[in-house]
């Protein structure tokens, strides 16, 4: 069996995430992903830290493929990462300024044709001890969990290289079809989301694909009490302020999304531990409607968490997972362009949780930004990362918006409103270890 053999095609998702830069009139609204890590002390040398990679990522199938062709064509070809060519350093003015504007202008860089997707940059010079690593990928070859996935044999504490035989692990034995009457439930959940909506259509200021890009931080401990307080997950805590937050600039500066439900696609993580070396993405992107205009928090909380219930379910979740491999390819295609057609696409909103504290020799990781793409079309695209007791959420937001600067501080403060309403958070130590907190803070999905 050769390691194209073992692998399923490319799904719908990854042949649109790659065209759909296509259409972008500018490079902002590019498909690149990933994170910037920050870390105190030295930093290391460029050929060491090529060595490093090259030796921790050896065999790594999703850093090894390249997609090509289109539709039924479309296929995994194998293509060995040339550490050199993959790894680069940038000296960096001083300030934070600098590496904020390296950070953005790297997103734009073209991919290469003839080689994966991803690159390792360090950045250096902008503090006086520390640096940064960003790493970045093209969303059709890999989704966000995918690049936790990544950083954490890269940075981990007990980094380990993922065995070269996971090219030939042989395809997953056909899954169990969901029953019958799940399968309508969950057709009647995504059919009722699936309405064209106005919320983001304005002949008088038309989206665009320039994007300004912005990062806010809180405690993670702020988002697990107000989760603990309302019944609900961290992932709804962080929806509910996100709704608030939008539904504030909107009372202003929006008057489309003032009143009308906010329609937030959620990337649902699909990805079978038989897929775990795979390239591409094993998502689902699923629509639901934030409760609409000014609201008391912990009502839009009990309405939000009502709202994202369905896709808790295992039910739910295995009729999801049916569609994306059981569904004809034509016909995800077709579902994916009607679901991302203008009247259809939103904001889209992702969550994820890094478990291991990262380092790089005797340099530690003290913080991670995440990085989110915000296609064509969209408004805005947000992702949270929460690592060592911090969130970090990655704002991409369309220049057309009117304000939307201030929608990074909204969020915050209604986080902060949350908490507060929920009781101040407990005094004493946070957990002693990334992994305990990341267990208390999973997000759900």
């Amino acid at each position: 069996m050769t390691d194209m053999q073992a692998f399923l095609p490319p799904r719908a998702a990854d042949l649109f995430l790659r065209d759909l830069e296509q259409r972008a009139e500018h490079p902002d609204a590019g498909s690149t992903i990933g994170a910037v890590l920050h870390l105190s002390g030295a930093a290391p040398g460029l050929l060491e830290l090529q060595e490093h990679v090259a030796t921790r990522l050896s065999g790594l199938a999703r850093t090894s493929h390249l997609l090509h062709g289109d539709g039924r064509r479309a296929q995994w070809v194998h293509a060995v990462p040339d550490p050199a060519r993959h790894v680069i350093a940038q000296r960096l003015a001083r300030g934070r300024e600098s590496l904020e504007a390296a950070v953005h202008d790297l997103l734009r860089d073209p991919w290469p044709v003839d080689a994966p997707a991803w690159r390792l940059v360090l950045l250096h010079g902008h503090v006086s001890n520390g640096f940064a690593l960003l790493y970045a990928a093209h969303h059709s070859v890999q989704d966000g969990a995918t690049v936790v996935e990544i950083l954490q044999p890269l940075f981990g504490p007990d980094a380990r290289s993922e065995p070269s035989a996971v090219v030939l692990r042989p395809l997953p034995q056909p899954e169990p079809r969901p029953r019958l009457r799940q399968v309508l439930r969950s057709a009647a959940v995504l059919l009722r989301y699936a309405r064209k909506h106005q919320v983001w259509t304005s002949p008088s200021q038309p989206l665009s694909s320039r994007r300004r890009t912005a990062w806010i931080h809180a405690p993670a401990a702020s988002l697990k009490l107000a989760a603990r307080a309302g019944g609900a997950s961290v992932n709804a805590v962080y929806l509910t302020a996100l709704g608030h937050a939008i539904a504030q600039w909107a009372s202003t500066s929006w008057p489309l999304a003032a009143e009308a439900p906010i329609p937030v696609m959620i990337p649902v993580n699909l990805r079978s531990k038989d897929e775990a070396g795979a390239p591409g993405n094993r998502l689902f992107l699923t629509r639901v409607d934030l409760p609409a205009g000014p609201l008391p928090l912990l009502q839009r909380l009990a309405g939000t968490r009502a709202a994202t219930s369905p896709l808790k379910l295992p039910g739910h979740r295995a009729v999801l997972r049916s569609a994306l491999t059981r569904l004809p390819a034509g016909f995800l295609q077709r579902l994916v362009a009607v679901s991302t057609a203008p009247v259809r696409l939103t904001l889209v909103a992702s969550c994820l949780v890094m478990r291991e504290r990262l380092r790089y020799g005797d340099a530690v990781v003290t913080r991670i930004d995440p990085l989110m793409c915000c296609p064509p079309g969209a408004p805005l695209a947000v992702v949270m990362l929460v690592y060592a007791g911090e969130a970090s959420v990655c704002f991409r937001i369309d220049r057309a918006l009117p304000d939307a600067e201030c929608l990074p501080g909204l969020w915050r403060q209604a986080l902060e409103d949350l908490s507060t309403a929920a009781g101040r958070p407990p005094a004493g130590p946070q957990p002693a270890t990334a992994a305990a907190a990341a267990a208390a803070l999973t997000p759900e999905p």
